[in-house]
């Protein structure tokens, strides 16, 4: 219960919370959003993530992450990113790239750390309701004694209602020649249909090991 009065604490304290993508943002745009999980364990986690539209081929952003597991191990990673198309934004499948730097946090050490990526998505329409798919991939190496790490994630989303969507996701980590994968269910509400979204969501892993995860969220455009 602490666990849970914590996460919701430091969502409410925490600038907003967002997802990676191949679309870009357009110029002098942004969105955000940040999130905070916790388990029967009470390890906790929290990100957030934004991103704002230099012009419309090139988005800034910044992508950070904390965690701390049962045993006090704490570990993060800090990321700006420049993300731009390498193909036409016009088509129906969007490719973009991002090249970045930061650092990688391990029990109170930071270390330089550089990241390259590339994303794919694309609309989907499903009866009357449309959606989107999107996969991100992205490599990380930073200096030792943090080990690369490679992320693979997948995204498919449906507006079911002006207010109501669903999200189905896979988030896939290489690290340290050990594989983690988690599949995350959620339900995202726009309250009155506007720039903020409340997201609920569990991570439940099925490689690699990890207990079910409660995750909540805020989404904000603007």
């Amino acid at each position: 219960m602490r666990s849970l009065v914590l996460a919701l604490i430091v969502v409410l304290a925490s600038a907003p919370v967002a997802e990676a993508g191949a679309w870009l943002r357009a110029k002098k745009s942004g969105f955000a959003s940040s999130s905070v999980s916790t388990n029967a364990e009470n390890e906790l986690s929290t990100s957030f993530y934004g991103e704002y539209g230099l012009s419309d081929r090139f988005t800034l952003g910044a992508d950070i992450s904390y965690g701390v597991d049962r045993t006090f191990f704490q570990q993060g990673s800090g990321i700006v990113f420049v993300r731009f198309p390498i193909a036409p934004t016009d088509r129906t499948h969007k490719w973009a790239a991002h090249v970045g730097v930061g650092a990688r946090y391990l029990q109170g050490y930071f270390l330089p750390a550089a990241e390259v990526g590339l994303s794919w998505g694309r609309g989907i329409q499903w009866r009357d309701k449309y959606g989107w798919v999107n996969v991100d991939s992205s490599y990380n190496v930073p200096q030792s004694p943090a080990d690369n790490r490679l992320k693979v994630d997948a995204t498919v989303g449906l507006g079911l209602t002006k207010q109501f969507k669903v999200m189905l996701q896979m988030f896939n980590t290489l690290e340290g020649g050990q594989t983690f994968s988690q599949i995350a269910p959620s339900v995202l509400w726009a309250p009155g249909g506007g720039s903020t979204t409340i997201q609920l969501s569990t991570e439940v892993p099925v490689a690699g090991g990890g207990e079910t995860a409660f995750k909540i969220g805020m989404w904000i455009e603007f």
